[in-house]
Parts: structure tokens; sequence; C-alpha cells
């Protein structure tokens, strides 16, 4: 059993800890090298203090062999000792010969033989004996009461003449016969609960491991890494003194490694939990799915379960992913839950950003989408606030429905349901810095990192105030800092992530600092939660005038790039690259901080050893003038974007005087809804939308003296536009992103 307690105030996986913080280690490296749990004890807390977050933050890497090449299903399960008691009916049998059990034996006393002649003449082979273990003990009939040696009776052997040839038989008779008989006993065993805290999937691991040809490219060895980490603040109570923590891994081939860190920083908790219970199976079980029928009959009954009187919030839980060949890539698959038969939810079982997976690129098809998960991502849970439905103190039931579908391969769905009780809330007025996106070294963030401007944060509210008003300051480690007021509508336990004006980069070391106040205007209840730092790193900086040089592949049309600045402004694009051909565009920035992105719309980036044979190569480089050296090569094999901030001249603008843009447009990304407000209202002025191909799709003429246009854009296609508005001779162009 391993104990091992640290208090620490410094910063770790992107925080930074002014009160007391405990750390728990289980498993430390540990190798998942065949199928099969990984069980490990831990010394937790002994349970006196109050922890207002809980963490589990577990490190996949390759196994010491290296990684596999496959994607698998790993768990990190709590096996929770309910100190009850429960026992299966079994048989004891009256003896078993041989270790065996059987329903009769006939038996010599004597040893029994038979004979065999060769060129020796005729030689005489003794039978084995047979151990006979009894078991006559009534108050213990599992205790073994005597062992007796017999011998093998009940057959005919050959005798032989001179020349071998057989001449009679003889029949070896039994001494004694005894039956079996049963004696009805139980079995007592302790009762364990299982709950899943947290599952991912394992990358393609072709470049992560020395047997491989391909090891080593693409920026990988064996020494990878990944952080998966999951708020696991609603366990805490069964977190208590010695737990056993199970790795599972589902592969059949070497391997990976798991190490798994708990975290515990001292404070009240949003609330306190009275009780968590599976819902059908024991932690994440499989649930094969043939029929709608059979599913709901035989998979995924309704189920119900007794509810606290005490207990005033109530959730559930739920988190699937599909696996089988039908299982795994079949969309449009939703759940739909029932409590108390009122439909209170429902999610479609799919991901469909897995080109933008943080661990990139893969050897296998790391591209495609997926029933609720990505290779090398963790699986996500779906929340549902249950509450309203429950009366406190009576049964609460539970009914889980799948879309109906017949899928043609297998199909099976791992899942875990979890019904959590909680007792009321323990804050009115309670806002959380849950995250950094940006800027910030976390690997789960590599996609958007580093950045030279914008960051993007993550806020919750854990009061039951709704959350309208914040204040964020923010600032580069010693440098100067600034203030932004966020305003929104946060519901209770609801988050958003935020994205900042941008900074000066202009302090001491590279760590940013964030701190929130001044909730809705008030004093915010728990102020541990206020304050978040990460570290980062710097963007690379470029001259003023360079070449974005793109070798498309044979699908050149779904290509587009666009070069944008801080407020969102495109200044350069290209849509709908000339395939097999270099596109060659030269751009001429003043001094800043901007944003490139490449977009594949077919998800496959220049580079997909899937679709080769169909799509062809690419490459994408920027490129200096002259003399003309490569400034960076982007990686081909991107899936489905390439994301790079950089600078110009350091990001220091040359422009003295900050110009004041005549549109504001918000809010941006957009669900389809976005408002066009002007700084001057007497003037008519032109927008025009463009979709991703440079076509455009909508054009108005604003009508002097209208200060505000709202634009829906609903009814398009989620993806990235371009927003042209024209005011007099002043033409803005903006980046939108509809993400409904």
């Amino acid at each position: 059993m391993r104990k091992f307690f640290i208090i620490i105030s410094v910063v770790i996986y992107g925080h930074t800890f002014a009160e007391d913080t405990t750390w728990v280690k289980v498993h430390d490296a540990t190798d998942m090298t065949w199928y099969g749990h990984y069980k490990q004890w831990g010394e937790f807390p002994d349970g006196s203090e109050n922890y207002r977050k809980v963490m589990l933050h577990y490190t996949m890497g390759c196994a010491s062999t290296g990684c596999s090449g496959w994607d698998y299903t790993t768990h990190i399960t709590l096996r929770h000792r309910t100190g009850k008691y429960d026992s299966t009916l079994v048989l004891a049998p009256s003896f078993t010969a041989n270790g065996v059990t059987q329903d009769s034996l006939e038996y010599a006393n004597q040893p029994t033989f038979t004979l065999q002649f060769d060129s020796a003449g005729v030689d005489t082979i003794y039978n084995d004996s047979i151990v006979v273990i009894s078991y006559n003990n009534p108050t213990d009939p599992w205790l073994a009461t005597d062992t007796s040696y017999v011998f093998t009776a009940n057959y005919f052997y050959f005798q032989f003449d001179s020349l071998g040839n057989q001449s009679d038989s003889v029949w070896v008779s039994a001494d004694n016969v005894i039956y079996l008989s049963n004696t009805n006993t139980y079995n007592i065993y302790e009762i364990i609960e299982e709950y899943e805290l947290g599952r991912a999937i394992t990358p393609y691991g072709t470049y992560m491991n020395p047997t491989n040809s391909s090891y080593g490219t693409n920026g990988y060895t064996e020494d990878w890494q990944h952080v998966f980490s999951y708020d696991i603040t609603d366990f805490a109570h069964l977190l208590v003194d010695s737990v056993e923590i199970d790795a599972f891994y589902s592969g059949w081939s070497s391997g990976f490694s798991a190490t798994t860190d708990f975290e515990f920083i001292e404070g009240i908790p949003a609330r306190n939990v009275l009780a968590v219970n599976n819902v059908y199976k024991n932690a994440a079980s499989s649930y094969s799915y043939s029929s709608s029928s059979d599913f709901e009959t035989n998979q995924m009954p309704a189920k119900k379960l007794p509810t606290l009187s005490n207990a005033e919030e109530f959730e559930f839980r739920f988190t699937p992913s599909g696996h089988g060949q039908a299982g795994e890539f079949t969309p449009g698959i939703h759940y739909y839950l029932k409590v108390n038969g009122t439909s209170v939810g429902s999610n479609e079982i799919w991901k469909d950003d897995c080109g933008l997976n943080a661990v990139w690129p893969q050897g296998g098809t790391w591209i495609f989408d997926r029933a609720n998960w990505c290779p090398g991502e963790a699986v996500p849970t779906f929340y549902h606030d249950i509450s309203s439905q429950i009366i406190p103190g009576d049964s609460a039931l539970f009914d889980v429905d799948f879309t109906s579908f017949n899928p043609t391969s297998g199909a099976s769905y791992s899942c875990a349901l979890q019904f959590f009780q909680f007792e009321a809330a323990n804050f009115s007025l309670n806002a959380e810095i849950v995250d950094i996106i940006s800027p910030s070294t976390k690997d789960i963030h590599s996609r958007f990192n580093p950045v030279c401007g914008n960051p993007k944060i993550k806020i919750k509210n854990l009061g039951t105030t709704a959350l309208n008003t914040l204040d964020i300051e923010y600032e580069m480690e010693g440098g100067s800092t600034e203030t932004y007021n966020w305003t929104g509508n946060l519901d209770y336990l609801q988050s958003e992530e935020v994205t900042l004006p941008s900074f000066l980069f202009n302090g001491s070391d590279n760590i940013f600092n964030v701190r929130i106040s001044n909730p809705n205007g008030g004093i915010d209840e728990q102020k541990e939660n206020d304050f978040l730092s990460s570290s980062f790193e710097l963007v690379p900086d470029y001259p003023n005038e360079f070449k974005v040089v793109i070798d498309a592949n044979n699908f050149g049309n779904e290509n587009s790039w666009i070069i944008s600045d801080m407020d969102g402004t495109a200044l350069y694009w290209k849509f709908g690259l000339t395939s097999n051909q270099y596109n060659i565009d030269t751009v001429n920035l003043p001094n800043g901080c901007y944003l490139f992105e490449l977009t594949d719309n077919g998800k496959d980036g220049l580079d997909f050893w899937w679709s080769n044979a169909t799509t062809g190569t690419g490459s994408a480089k920027f490129q200096q003038v002259f003399p003309p050296y490569i400034l960076e090569t982007f990686h081909p094999d991107f899936g489905s974007k390439i994301i790079h901030h950089f600078t110009v001249g350091g990001g220091v603008s040359t422009i003295e005087d900050e110009v004041i843009k005549p549109f504001n447009i918000y809010p941006n990304p957009t669900t389809g809804q976005i408002q066009i407000e002007l700084s001057e209202n007497n003037k008519p002025f032109n927008v025009q939308l463009y979709n991703i191909l440079g076509e455009a799709i909508w054009h108005e003429e604003i009508k002097a003296h209208t200060s505000l246009k709202r634009l829906d854009i609903s009814n398009q296609p989620n993806g990235v536009y371009l927003l042209k508005l024209q005011l007099g001779d002043r033409i803005t162009t903006e980046r939108i992103i509809l993400n409904r």
C-alpha cells in the first residue's frame, strides 16, 4: 500500500494554490500490457477535512515496451467496499477424485494393471493411483475429512502368447463404488460498488513504439505522455483511508502506462454529496445493441431507485461511448432520458471534431469521427439536473432509451450511468475560474497554443444566483494588468469559455495570471477559486512581408486560409485552392499579433495515409520573400485545421493612434444570431456574407439612422464565414464562427 501525501503551494497542472493541497499517487507509470485490470491501493485523507475540489489527473504514457498501435478504451474506477455482505448458494461435494467432481467412482483397493507386449516380451503396466478426498463434516462442508488412494477398476486387459498374439482378456472388478452427494452451502462475500471516475481512449501509438518502422517520426518517442484531468469532487466521501483504484485496459497488445494522481484542495465544495448510485451495472459496462426492443427490455429497462428525504438536489450523469463497427461509426444515435415518466434530456452519442484532436498526428484513422469519442481523448460526460422531477424520500424511476437502428455488424455501448443526491447548495454568489485554455502549455490545449493575444479562460457559476457580471483581471507575470468586464447569464453550475481582449506580453516570466472579482457587483463568497495561473510559451516572430506557400493535393477546393488580427478582422485570405500546384500569396503586415488558420473541409489535412491514394499529398509553409528560406513548416497531416498564432515586429504595433472601428459585431462565435452595432448611424452601409469557399451567400444595404442590425445565419452549416461591411470608404471584414 502506497502513501503519498504532499502539501504544496506551487503552479502545477495549470493551477496556483494558496490553500493547502494534498496529493495522493496510486498508480505510478503502471504498465498496462494486456487486457485486464491493474488494481492498486492508495492511502487517502482520513475524511476529517473538507475539500472544495478533488481532481483526478490520469497521465497516460507508453508501456516500458512502447505504445500500442491501436486505439483501446481505458477506465479509471473506484472500487468502494461497502462493509455489506451477500452470499450465493453453492453445492459442496461429498468427494473429489484427482480434484474433479464426478457423479460416481468405481475403484479397486489394490493396485491394478494392464499387460503390454513388446520386443522384450510381456510387460506389466501399473495404473496411477486416484486421490480421493472426502468432505463429510456437516458443519463445514468444505473441510476435507479424509484422503485415500484407490485404483482404476471395471475394465478388461488382454493376455498374450509367446508370439505376442492376444490370447485372452481379463476383467478387473471394482472393490467398491461411491456416489456423489451435495451439501447446500453459501459463499459469503463483501459487496463492492465500482464507480467510473474517468474514461479515455488510447491514441494510435504507431509513432511511439521503438519496434515500429515509423518510430520517432512526427515528433513522438516512447517518452510520450498525455494528461487527462477529471473533476471528481462528488466522490470525495468515498476517497477516504485505504481505497482500491482500478485502471482497466481493453487492449490485447502492449501497451500503455497509467499514472493516477489525486489532488485534494481544501475548502467548502459547491454542494455536499449525500449518495451516489450506479443506475444499472457497476462502473462502466458494455450494453449490447441488437434491436431497440431488446435494448429497452434487456439492456436498459426502466429502473427504480430510492431517494433520500433530506436531499435537495439530484443529478443524472451519463458517459456513453460506442464500439464495434456499427456502434463506433453510426452517427445520429441519441439517448433519451426519462425520470418518473417525464422526458428530461437527450444528446447525440457522437463527436464530430476528431480532426481537431490534441494528440496529432497519429498512425491510425485518428481523424474519423466516432460515437462520443476520439482516439487519444477523454470520453465526455453528459449532465442532467433532475431536481424538479424528484420528490425527496420517494422512489425515482429512470428510463434510458436509444434511437432505434438495425446494426449490420457488431454494436455495443460502454456506459456509466450515475445518480447523485446532494444537500442544498453552499453558496449563493460564487464564481470560479475553471481553466486557462490560452495562453497555456497544457497538452490538451496544444491545438490553440501558443498565442500572442486574446487569452481564453473558462468560468463557472457555483452559486445559486445567476451570474450576470464579473470583473476579470489578467497579465503576464510582472507585466501590466488588463481588466475586462464580462457580462452574460450563467445559471447555477453552468460554465462558459470567455475570450479576453489582447494584452501586452511585457512581463518578466512566462506565467499568465488571471483573477476574477465582483460577481454581479457583489462579494464572492469563496475567494479561493478566484485566481489561476498557467505557464506558456512565446509565439514565433516573422518579418513584415512573407509568402504563404501551399502545395495543394487533389482536393484543393477543400482548403482555405485566413490571416486575421486580434480583433478578428480578416486581412488576407484565400478560398478554394488550385489542386496539384503551389498556391503562393505574399502578405505584408504591420507590426502586431496575428492568427493564421488553414482549414480542410474534408477533415483529412494535406496528407493522410488512409486516403492518399485518392487525395494525394500536399504541404504548407511560410517562406521569407528574400532570401527565400522557410520560416515555418506546418505538418500536413493536421486533420481539420491548423491554428497558428505569430507576431510581426515582436507584436508591437507601429500605429500610434488607435483607429476606432465603425462596427461592433457580437456574439462571435455565434449559434446563429449576429448583432451589428454602428458607432455612426447617419450613413447607409453595405453588408455581405461569404462562406468558406468565398461565395457571397447574403447581401443587404442598410439604410441610414439604423444603429443596430440583427442577422440570422442559423440556417447555414457550422463553419467559418467572412462578414464584409462597408461604411463610406471604410471597409471592415470580420471572421465569424458559426457553431450551433
